[in-house]
């Protein structure tokens, strides 16, 4: 049985990703709703890698993705670099071209 903590982490979550969802990933064949951010140039015309795009998203959807591992947001290929959870039922992932 989930704690009253659980329960309350799994709502606001939920809520997160009601409200704040602009792309949905397609994780083997799955589709994720995550929060994409993408930046619109490359710093330096790509001599600094500073920025990269990144999305973050349920760990029930991404908690598995790991580096090297493939995903598709927007019809966009994308190679995961780094994979960060956060403890709280969230996966945030640093992405690279596929």
């Amino acid at each position: 049985m989930p704690t009253p903590f659980a329960d309350l982490e799994a709502r606001v979550n939920s809520a997160v990703l009601d409200r704040l969802c602009n792309a949905v990933a397609v994780v083997g064949g799955v589709d994720v709703p995550v929060i994409f951010e993408k930046p619109y140039a490359a710093p330096f015309g790509g001599e600094a890698d500073a920025t990269a795009p990144e999305c973050t998203g349920p760990s029930t959807g991404l908690g598995a993705l790991e580096r090297g591992d493939s995903l598709t947001i927007d019809g966009v290929a994308y190679e995961v670099i780094t994979a960060e959870p956060d403890g709280a039922g969230f996966v945030r992932l640093v992405l690279g071209s596929a």
